[in-house]
């Protein structure tokens, strides 16, 4: 280790993104937390393609944002990183997603959030699939791993043979401050902006064949069709992945003007999807967390979820278990959520108890502690 204050390393490339999803979030709100975690006696630098945006620039003094220009754009991590990590490296470095540079510091951390691409290789392109592997044994090889919860520990070190001492795995949080219940007045005029009418059910996350998509319309065509007189919707927001294409183009007519598609929908309107559904659907083939979950239980909505993956450890009692390959049973399940009152106020009350073990704060403690440990332990020298 330096004999001068000791510089830790970040990523913050994904963090910095304008627009964010799973994994985007994860590294922005632990950046975030981690600012206020951090002794003033380490020094951090956050590593960027372009100067650091929407709060991520406001540094303690012991911090400094390193923008690593690139103008070829791609490669960056590759390329532009692994220089600077050959020239000038940190005593620590982490990287939250699971992209390792190919030139990296002794001290490497990495997280990886799930191995959905070695359980469900048809949810995924054979060129993606390939690079994802490749990255995933390099990161097992070079680092030292974070997951996010016990069930995706237990994959990593089954599809990779990881050693299971090297892999800690530490729950996500929810944003607390941006998800919460929502007031009538303000949620009928937010969803009237939105082009949104209630009852709708909703899903939130990457519109692709892993989230079981086609599962999930199917599921809705049977509600629909038990139910002829039952004009709810479903809305989907998200961005849109690997199967979308081929899942949206067998809807028909009718099923189109019953499934909205949302697409990216900016951070401050999504309580209000939350808030006015009459369930969250997460009919899900494979998570390796599932932040939409803890979101859905923050602003008070039922949730209606798969029991397979890391989903149960995530939801415990909160919500209503489905098999992801039972239409008839998720449509079932969404009718019974929409007609029981009971169950949706039962729903909730568990929901706003789960989630109250969740916090980002706690996410960034715990991982700080992993990163306190590499920085003293002489054995990682």
């Amino acid at each position: 280790m330096s004999t001068e204050r000791p510089v830790i390393g970040i990523d913050a490339s994904r963090a910095n993104r304008a627009q964010r999803t799973g994994v985007e979030w994860y590294a922005y709100h632990l950046i975030q937390r981690l600012k206020g975690i951090v002794p003033s006696s380490y020094k951090v630098v956050l590593y960027t393609e372009e100067p650091l945006r929407d709060g991520l620039e406001d540094l303690p003094p012991n911090w400094e944002n390193r923008v690593l220009r690139w103008p070829p754009r791609r490669l960056w991590t590759q390329v532009r990183l692994s220089w600077e990590m050959l020239t000038r490296p940190p005593d620590l470095f982490f990287v939250p997603a699971h992209v390792v540079p190919w030139v990296t510091a002794k001290r490497t951390l990495t997280t990886l959030h799930d191995v959905a691409f070695m359980a469900v290789p048809d949810a995924y392109r054979p060129v993606g699939r390939a690079y994802l592997k490749l990255m995933y044994r390099r990161a097992v090889r070079k680092a030292r791993i974070l997951t996010v919860s016990e069930f995706s520990k237990g994959e990593i070190v089954r599809y990779f043979g990881a050693d299971p001492d090297r892999v800690t795995a530490i729950p996500l949080g929810f944003d607390a401050g941006r998800f919460g219940p929502t007031f009538d007045d303000e949620l009928r005029a937010r969803l009237h902006a939105l082009g949104v009418r209630r009852p709708y059910f909703l899903f939130v996350g990457r519109l692709e064949a892993k989230k079981n998509l086609r599962g999930l319309l199917e599921s809705f065509r049977r509600f629909r069709a038990a139910r002829p007189k039952d004009d709810a919707k479903l809305v989907l927001v998200g961005k849109t992945g690997y199967g979308y294409d081929r899942e949206i183009r067998a809807l028909g007519e009718d099923e189109r003007l019953s499934v909205l598609q949302k697409g990216y929908v900016a951070p401050d309107d999504m309580r209000f999807l939350y808030g006015g559904a009459t369930a969250f659907v997460f009919p899900s083939r494979y998570e390796g967390f599932g932040i939409p979950l803890l979101e859905a239980f923050a602003c008070g909505t039922p949730v209606i979820a798969s029991d397979v993956t890391s989903i149960p450890e995530v939801a415990g009692e909160a919500a209503v278990y489905v098999n992801p390959d039972d239409a008839d049973g998720i449509a079932e399940a969404m009718a019974k959520v929409a007609d029981d009152a009971a169950l949706r106020a039962d729903l909730v009350a568990k929901g706003f108890s789960r989630v109250k073990r969740f916090s980002w704060d706690a996410t960034a403690r715990k991982t700080w502690d992993v990163m306190e440990k590499m920085l003293t332990d002489r054995s990682e020298n």
